[in-house]
């Protein structure tokens, strides 16, 4: 079925282009087959004679038609083993028929140069023709090398190859022939242009084509201009399809002969510049093709704008923006006014008069259409802004206006106004009144904090008031701690009462046995001792044992009994 399919595209587009050609007859009904879903075709016969009916249609000079069935082919599915190869193929196919089709224009056009005595423009035409048919021969050269490996591929070689096979491929073989002696041809014909400029050229498979084109210099985007011209050609007059294109993009086609006014229309997003404005009338038959490209200028209309701006604004109050768009005293309207503050930003349009007015205003977004007295102000807009820190200074304002039609210039403005934020600078001061009184508290606590721990630090003295000793401390410590720190506090308290020094909240242990010694009598050795073994106790990762314990209770009733002994 996939065979079946493809042979018969192939044979309905051969019956269209060549006519008197007769091949293998087939059904007369092509199945309706969607090429995307079909299976892979593998008609080799029909395949070379694809090709071998392009490149004939090509060596008579009928380019376009070339061209379509080349088209054509792309629709049919190749099998993966061919794909590659067929790709190149199709590619090196394209090119040549484009660039003999641009050598035979190359050659009207300087034998028209000549004519006209613009000999240097024509010897360029000459030496781009030259080049081009340099090209050809490069090009017939690879796809002559290509064509043998198709060939191969398709078992053209092959012992079990058919005769039609074989009648297909060399039929293909002098397509490419025909198309070598074409290129020879025009060749022979740049040579005769070349050395007599005023020669008349005849030619058996061409007629040239004149084709002469008038621009405006200056074009606008989105506003029509009117490209005119004369399109001749010997031979006949046949209705021929003119082209317009700016930058490769199609602007217009029509078909006429002779003289010519079109109508096109730049694109309302092209861009400001110099462009390229091209031309083209494509080969007919035994007419050539031609092209002129000329230099078109795109523009934009320039616009004119009133803007009234405050100078000094008030925060959190609204900002009122107005004024008028125009372009030569001329009303710009339905213009889009964007009005940008910091983060904010807020859109209005202009009148039929080109006026507008903006308004940036808290809480919350809304749009409303305000009576107003002045009639140039129909527009109001209001937006929300954000949280503003600023106090006091300048701020930037920007206005962008951007017209509805393609052919005016936007145009952006930046205005600076003063800006001052009452709010915000009650909110500062309040801040700093706050953190001030917060400051003076902590500097006050903390001296009258220093003060107590100075008076209870002061060592008691003969005479001085007894001090009342502190309350008792509970700790809930291991078994060991706890025991070593019962001893200690028991022999803290028998030193406290006996010097009158207390020991202070942030005293350390050593720092109390340093202050307590000089008014010790005796035990001076025991609490020392004592006072290590708690240190280790508290503060080394070393696990103590009971003989440790046990030494630090003897400690503790060796310094009751020494102080005992000696007040006693």
């Amino acid at each position: 079925m996939k065979r079946l399919a493809i042979s018969l595209l192939i044979i309905v587009l051969l019956t269209i282009f060549v006519p008197s050609f007769t091949i293998l007859a087939q059904s007369t009904h092509t199945p309706h087959e969607n090429p995307a879903t079909a299976p892979s075709s593998s008609d080799p016969v029909a395949l070379l004679l694809a090709y071998s009916t392009t490149f004939e249609l090509a060596s008579l000079g009928q380019y376009q038609d070339a061209t379509s069935l080349l088209k054509e082919l792309e629709n049919t599915n190749i099998p993966d083993e061919l794909r590659h190869i067929i790709s190149r193929y199709h590619t090196l196919a394209e090119q040549l028929i484009t660039t003999l089709n641009n050598i035979e224009s190359l050659l009207d056009q300087a034998s028209a140069l000549s004519m006209r005595y613009q000999h240097r423009d024509a010897g360029q035409k000459l030496d781009a023709a030259k080049t081009a048919i340099f090209d050809v021969q490069l090009l017939l050269q690879e796809i002559g090398s290509a064509t043998d490996v198709k060939a191969d591929i398709l078992g053209v070689f092959a012992a079990s190859a058919t005769p039609q096979l074989k009648q297909t491929y060399q039929r293909l073989k002098e397509s490419l022939h025909r198309l070598s002696e074409l290129n020879n041809e025009l060749g022979q014909l740049r040579q005769i242009i070349s050395d007599d400029p005023f020669a008349v050229i005849r030619s058996s498979h061409y007629y040239p084509t004149s084709l002469m084109v008038s621009a405006p210099e200056t074009a606008y985007p989105g506003l029509p201009i009117t490209i005119s011209g004369r399109v001749t050609s010997t031979g006949g007059k046949p209705d021929r399809t003119i082209r317009v294109l700016l930058d490769n993009y199609q602007l217009a086609e029509e078909t006429l002969h002779g003289l010519f006014s079109i109508e096109v229309i730049p694109l309302p997003e092209t861009t400001t510049g110099k462009h390229s404005l091209t031309v083209t009338t494509a080969p007919l038959g035994h007419h050539s093709g031609a092209s002129e490209e000329v230099s078109i200028d795109i523009v934009r209309l320039p616009i004119q704008t009133y803007i009234r701006v405050p100078r000094l604004i008030v925060l959190p109050r609204p900002i009122q923006v107005s004024g008028e768009v125009l372009h030569d005293y001329f009303p710009v309207q339905d213009a889009r006014v964007s009005l940008a503050f910091r983060k904010s930003s807020v859109t209005a349009r202009t009148a039929t008069d080109g006026s507008f007015t903006t308004a940036v205003r808290p809480p919350q977004l809304s749009v409303s259409t305000p009576v107003s007295a002045n009639p140039f102000f129909t527009t109001a807009t209001t937006v929300e802004l954000p949280l503003d820190l600023s106090l006091v200074g300048p701020q930037e304002l920007t206005i962008t206006i951007e017209p509805a039609e393609p052919w005016y210039t936007p145009l952006q403005i930046k205005r600076q106004v003063f800006a001052v934020n009452p709010v915000n600078i009650g909110l500062m001061l309040t801040a700093f009144f706050a953190l001030g009184l917060l400051v003076y508290n902590q500097v006050r606590s903390r001296v009258l904090a220093v003060r107590e721990e100075e008076f209870i630090a002061q060592p008691r003295m003969k005479g001085q008031s007894p001090i009342i000793p502190k309350p008792e401390i509970k700790y809930k410590l291991s078994s060991i701690k706890s025991r070593i720190l019962s001893a200690y506090m028991s022999g803290l308290k028998t030193v406290e009462k006996i010097t009158g020094v207390a020991m202070s909240v942030h005293t350390t242990l050593r720092e109390f046995l340093t202050t307590a010694t000089p008014h010790l009598p005796t035990a001076t050795r025991s609490f020392s001792e004592l006072t290590s073994i708690t240190e280790v106790s508290l503060y080394s990762a070393h696990r103590l044992d009971e003989d440790t314990v046990a030494r630090a209770e003897r400690l503790a009733t060796t310094i009751q009994e020494e102080l005992h002994r000696e007040t006693a």
